[in-house]
This record gives C-alpha cells, sequence and structure tokens, in this order.
C-alpha cells in the first residue's frame, strides 16, 4: 500500500511537468523564433493600402494601414512609419519594379523595409446553406488582401502573401438606387467580419519575415567626427558595438525591370563611438576604403 501511496503523487507532478513544458512549447517558444533577428530594431514604413474593392470611401478598408501598424508598434520588435497619404501614392504590383524614388528616400531615412498593402476584389459566389429539402440561396463572400514586403537595401521581396478568409450570407441582393456596387452592403458586413482575423495574421507573416532577415544600415558620410551611420539609440545601438563593412555590390536587373543589388564583399569594420537618436558615429577597426553608401551589419 505504501508504494501505490508513492506512485499516485509521482504520477501527479509528472502530468504536472509535462503540462507546464506543454506549455511552454506555445507562444513562448513562437516568440523566441521570431526574435533572433530583432536587434537592433528594423525600421519599416507601411504604405498607405490599396482599396480594389470597389467600395468608395469605405473605412473600414481605409484604415488597413493602420491597424497593420499598430499591431507591428505594440510587437516592439520594430520602429514603424506610416506613409504620408497626402502625397503620392505608391503600389505594390508582382513582376513590375518599385518606384525607384520611393526607394531613394526610404534609403535617405533609413527604412529597412516597405511594407504594400492591397485589398482585393471581394468574390461573390452563389452556394445554398441548409439540408435538404430546406435549403435556401446564399452567398459565399471572400475577403482577401495581399501583404508584400520589400527590402529597402537589397531591394528584394522578402515577404509576398495573399490572406483570405470566407463568410456566408443568406438572403437575397438589396441594392438601392444609390448604390451602384453589386452586394455593396453585403460586402461591407463581410469586410467587417473577415478583416481584423486577416489583418493578424498579415502582421504575423510580417514579422516572421522581417525577423529572419539580419538588420542592416548604411554609411551616410565621412567627416571629422567619424564615420556617420544612419542608425542610432532608437534601433539600439550601442557604444563598442562592432558593424561589418561591405562594399556595395553589383546591381543587376530582372526581366521585369525590378533591379536588385547583389551582396558585396566584406571591405572592413567600424566600431560605434557617439550615439545620437537617428544615427550614430564610428571609427575604423579594420580596412581602410570606407565609402558612403556601403551597407553595415552587425558582427556576430
Amino acid at each position: 500500500m505504501k508504494r501505490r501511496f508513492y506512485i499516485l503523487p509521482s504520477t501527479i507532478f509528472l502530468l504536472l511537468l509535462v503540462f507546464l513544458v506543454g506549455c511552454a512549447t506555445g507562444p513562448s517558444m513562437f516568440s523566441r523564433a521570431l526574435s533572433h533577428n530583432d536587434w537592433p530594431k528594423k525600421r519599416v514604413m507601411v504604405m498607405p493600402v490599396i482599396n480594389l474593392t470597389g467600395l468608395t470611401s469605405d473605412e473600414l478598408v481605409d484604415v488597413v494601414s493602420e491597424k497593420v501598424s499598430t499591431i507591428l508598434r505594440e510587437s516592439g520588435l520594430f520602429i514603424v512609419y506610416q506613409y504620408n497619404k497626402t502625397t503620392q501614392p505608391y503600389s505594390f504590383q508582382v513582376g513590375k519594379p518599385v518606384d525607384p524614388e520611393l526607394l531613394r528616400v526610404s534609403q535617405e531615412r533609413g527604412i529597412n523595409a516597405l511594407i504594400f498593402e492591397t485589398v482585393n476584389p471581394i468574390e461573390v459566389d452563389p452556394v445554398r446553406k441548409g439540408m435538404w429539402p430546406f435549403r435556401r440561396k446564399a452567398q459565399r463572400f471572400t475577403v482577401s488582401v495581399n501583404i508584400d514586403i520589400v527590402d529597402v537595401n537589397t531591394r528584394t521581396v522578402i515577404l509576398g502573401e495573399d490572406l483570405a478568409k470566407d463568410i456566408t450570407f443568406s438572403g437575397e441582393e438589396i441594392r438601392t438606387e444609390k448604390e451602384k456596387t453589386p452586394y455593396a452592403e453585403k460586402k461591407r458586413k463581410a469586410l467587417k467580419e473577415c478583416l481584423p482575423e486577416i489583418l493578424k495574421k498579415a502582421a504575423r507573416s510580417a514579422t516572421r519575415s522581417l525577423n529572419q532577415q539580419a538588420w542592416t544600415g548604411r554609411i551616410v558620410s565621412l567627416d571629422q567626427q567619424g564615420i556617420m551611420v544612419n542608425a542610432g539609440r532608437d534601433v539600439g545601438l550601442r557604444p563598442g558595438v562592432v558593424l561589418e563593412v561591405f562594399c556595395t555590390g553589383e546591381c543587376i536587373t530582372s526581366c521585369t525591370g525590378q533591379t536588385y543589388e547583389l551582396p558585396g564583399v566584406k571591405v572592413g569594420e567600424i566600431k560605434i563611438v557617439a550615439l545620437k537618436t537617428h544615427h550614430s558615429f564610428a571609427e575604423p577597426v579594420k580596412g581602410t576604403d570606407h565609402q558612403p553608401g556601403q551597407i553595415v551589419r552587425v558582427k556576430d
């Protein structure tokens, strides 16, 4: 009987231990997987959403970029900027080059990545709901959002994902005389029901993709204060951090007209000696051929 008495608590303890370990392999492991490249922080620019739904002035679509920005900002992993909506709009299209002026301005501001969101036309398919003989007409609405991320320094697409969610509504179409878009009210209802979940998935995909890329910066200038780098205290750099310096790589142009910058060879190392909010100053450690425009990254 004593042996059984000791076996019971031991069994309970083992089950509790397995439960705790199982809990630890969920969100905590996911967080660790996301954050292996989270230092220094990356500056990301969220572009205004492109609305292809056909619904004019739809507030649900208009706030997509704001919601994506908020989710990324609350993660604490990135420095998030939103592109000014009042200036020239930029869109992303697969197979077409990103506007070179947008890339140039982003490089000057030290932006690491551009995030584009496109809300696609809402698909409507006739279906039937219920069990025979009580089946009734309904419509299935498919809401989809494209999330595309472009690495500013390499000009490469690091994420291109189409996220979709379906929802089915019963009843016939109701269209007012003022509304020219078919199923306009149901489409708005579909957006309201589907967008929140889609945007959360989009932010998770963006976080995972961004953290698979190592942080990179650029040398801005060389003067009496030292070598100026376009990243500072805001991204988490510290005095004494050593950065590897790479020369500007060869540029190639794809069949679509997009220009890609290939990785250059390592030409030296520099060490951070002074920090400002958005930039820092460094001194040479190895090599002397340091030039503005060269890419830098933290030495492992």
